[in-house]
């Protein structure tokens, strides 16, 4: 069997390169939109495909979007042969290679009905269900024009899941350059020298993309060096990860985290919550090894159990800050200001007894823990130590965030060391941010049984370690 990395389509671009092409021009052109996203990890020219970009996967290594490029436009047996290929490519490595571009100069009429309904489906659509019936019907409607244009069914959906068409004029390289940044980073204000710098050094990577790799790392590299004046507001640019749902696209750095919200999240079972937090740590793995950059922004409207978990995943002591977007509010762990005064009220119950377990909870703005101590016993930990930190108080900016982690992590770990505790039970009812920014901090305190409030009663959800 031969293999597709020594196949003639796959050398042959290598053989025949002269100059700065059509394809360079292109993976130049979109430098600044691959670096705005999140998941992009390398790229690479003339390995199976002209260009191949290179994202994220989970469970280690990438998925890859493979680029054809054609100056020319394709005559309609050509097309149907870039298609074929990608279909072949795919089989080969449907793990890796999942998702295919062919770029041209300009498509014949005969193919803009059907773009024009690819784009609208991966586009507007996506807000459709998944079991709607004219989400259905539209997917239908497409295999059906692509079997018009001679195609299977088999191919037709082929290119309803995997395939792009993208037209590309490489008239004015380095306008589009700087179009593209203002764009894709818009809140970095380079000047026109800096841009030109950044390019230039952007160009030396791509005239060396088809001997090897051009990594995530490389590009953020050659930003800081070009444009000192933004050097240190790109350092402090968050990394963003999508919490949900994402469409077409691999470029947001996303992990679907709706189970774990939702009613009935008690019967997911610790080997659920296991695997979601190897899958935090895999992404926090990935953002460390792909950039130097370690700030993390995401939503912070999520159950507490859910939250703590994910301030734990990228926790101070794996090197993370984070953005936190609760309520159209940002809060970032990066700034280390403190509110003065005590946030918290504290209780402590049999000061003297030793055990195994241990409960604490935490509450506000609400001031109360009643319902908890009820629940406890349920629980079976009728008996325990019980520490209750409880405020009425209001977190309006990151000061007052920090403040309230502080006190509540130490009073946390004094707790647990005074009473030998083997496992602390946490109950938290409280803004969700403050969740995450605990368990952000959450280092040091031994083995913690989390809980969150599910139809009507508190469930233990996962174990902390």
């Amino acid at each position: 069997m031969n293999s597709p990395l020594f196949e003639r389509q796959a050398t042959g671009g290598v053989v025949a390169r002269d100059g700065f092409g059509y394809q360079d021009a292109f993976l130049l052109e979109h430098i600044p939109r691959f670096l705005s996203q999140g998941a992009f990890s390398q790229a690479v020219s003339e390995l199976l495909g002209d260009i191949e970009i290179r994202y994220f996967r989970p469970g280690g290594g990438t998925f890859c979007v493979t680029y054809e490029a054609k100056r020319h436009q394709l005559s309609k047996v050509e097309f149907w042969e870039e298609v074929a290929r990608f279909l072949e490519l795919h089989e080969k490595a449907p793990d890796e290679y999942v998702q295919f571009v062919l770029l041209c100069g300009d498509f014949a009429g005969e193919f803009q009905p059907l773009f024009r309904k690819l784009k609208r489906y991966r586009g507007p659509a996506v807000a459709l269900n998944d079991d709607s019936n004219i989400r259905t019907s539209a997917k239908s409607e497409i295999v059906d024009t692509i079997v018009r244009l001679g195609q299977t069914s088999e191919t037709a959906l082929f290119v309803l899941d995997r395939v792009s068409f993208v037209q590309y004029s490489d008239d004015n390289v380095d306008a589009g350059f700087g179009t593209r940044l203002e764009e894709c980073l818009p809140h970095l204000d380079m000047s026109r020298r800096e841009t030109a710098a950044f390019r230039v050094k952007c160009k030396q990577l791509v005239d060396s993309s088809f001997k090897g790799i051009v990594t995530r790392k490389d590009i953020e590299t050659a930003l800081v060096d070009s444009a000192p004046s933004v050097a240190q507001d790109w350092r402090v640019t968050p990394s963003d990860l999508v919490l949900g749902p994402v469409g077409f696209e691999l470029g947001p750095l996303a992990l679907d985290i709706t189970a774990f919200n939702g009613l009935g999240r008690d019967s997911l079972g610790q080997a659920a919550w296991d695997k979601l937090q190897l899958s935090l740590v895999e992404i926090g793995d990935f953002l460390h090894e792909s950039r130097t950059r370690r700030g993390v922004r995401l939503s912070a409207k999520h159950r507490m159990s859910l939250s703590c978990l994910l301030g734990y995943c990228f926790s101070a002591t794996r090197n993370f800050t984070l953005v936190l977007d609760h309520n159209d509010q940002l809060f970032d762990t990066a700034v280390h200001t403190r509110a003065p005064g005590l946030f918290f009220r504290v209780n402590e119950d049999a000061l003297s007894t030793l055990g195994m377990q241990g409960v604490a909870t935490i509450s506000f703005p609400n001031g109360t823990n009643a319902d908890v101590g009820v629940n406890a016993k349920i629980l079976g930990l009728g008996d325990s130590p019980k520490l209750s930190l409880v405020s009425t108080e209001i977190v309006a900016d990151i000061a007052g965030l920090n403040t309230a982690v502080s006190e509540a992590k130490l009073a946390l770990v004094e707790f647990r060391a005074r009473h030998q505790l083997q496992c602390l039970h946490l109950f938290i009812k409280a803004p969700s941010m403050f969740a995450i920014a605990l368990g952000h901090r959450l280092n040091g305190v031994g083995r913690i049984q989390l809980y969150d409030w599910d139809q009507g009663k508190y469930v233990p959800t996962l174990h902390l370690i």
